[in-house]
C-alpha cells in the first residue's frame, strides 16, 4: 500500500539470504527490470548506493547493515516506460530532453534527488504518484538566463515554483515530441525517442535499506 500521511513506511526488517543488492542506479534498475520482466523471482533488493539510497538518508554499513537488526525494508513504486513502443523500467527519474541550455526538457520523478539535485522536492519513493516537470511544451519554455538560475538553485530544490516550468502530480503522462528526444532512465542515457509514455506502477517491489 502507497504510503500516507503520517504514517510509517515500512519496516525494521532485514534483507533475506541471497537477494540481490543495488550499489548503484544502474544496479537497481537491472534488478528491477528482472523481476517486472519476469527474469527473476520477486524479492526485495538491498540498496548500498545510488539515488535512492540518498533519498533514504544513505545510510552506512554497506551489505552488513542490510542483514542486521537495524535494517528497514519498505515498498517502492517504479515507473513503467514505454518510448517508441519499447517497455522499459525507471526507479528514480525518466528525463527527456536535448539539451540542458535550450529547447524543452521532461522530468519525470518518482523520488526528490536525481544525482546531486533535488530536482522534485515533494517527491517520495512510494506516493503513488509521478512528479512531472516540463518546460517548452505546452507550457513556455525557461529562457538561457533562467536556466542558468535554475541550475544553480537545484541542489536545494528552490527552482520550483517558476512560472516556465509546468509541475504536476499524475498517476500517468503521455509525451510526443516534434524531434527525437535524449531519454535518461535513472541517469543513464538508453537512447532518443519521439513517443514517451509513463505510468506508475504502485508498490512494485521493495527495497532494503
Amino acid at each position: 500500500m502507497t504510503i500516507r500521511r503520517g504514517e510509517p513506511w515500512g519496516r525494521t526488517a532485514p534483507l533475506p539470504d541471497g537477494a540481490p543488492i543495488a550499489s548503484s542506479n544502474s544496479e537497481l534498475r537491472q534488478a528491477v527490470t528482472a523481476q517486472r520482466d519476469g527474469a527473476s523471482r520477486p524479492e526485495p533488493i538491498g540498496v548500498t548506493g545510488g539515488d535512492l539510497w540518498r533519498v533514504v538518508g544513505a545510510p552506512s554499513g554497506g551489505a552488513r547493515r542490510l542483514r542486521s537488526e537495524g535494517a528497514h525494508t519498505a515498498p517502492i513504486d517504479v515507473i513503467g516506460v514505454q518510448a517508441d513502443g519499447e517497455r522499459l523500467w525507471a526507479c528514480v527519474g525518466v528525463i527527456a530532453r536535448n539539451s540542458w541550455w535550450h529547447g524543452p526538457a521532461v522530468a519525470v520523478m518518482n523520488a526528490d534527488l536525481a544525482g546531486t539535485w533535488r530536482v522534485a522536492p515533494a517527491a517520495h519513493p512510494n506516493d503513488g504518484r509521478l512528479h512531472v516537470l516540463e518546460t517548452g511544451l505546452d507550457h513556455p519554455l525557461l529562457s538561457l538566463r533562467d536556466r542558468l538560475a535554475a541550475r544553480r538553485r537545484l541542489r536545494t530544490g528552490a527552482h520550483l515554483p517558476h512560472p516556465a516550468i509546468s509541475v504536476r502530480r499524475v498517476a500517468d503522462a503521455e509525451f510526443r515530441f516534434e524531434r527525437p528526444m535524449a531519454l535518461w532512465l535513472d541517469g543513464e542515457r538508453v537512447g532518443k525517442c519521439r513517443e514517451l509514455d509513463v505510468a506508475t506502477v504502485p508498490d512494485a517491489v521493495e527495497i532494503v535499506f
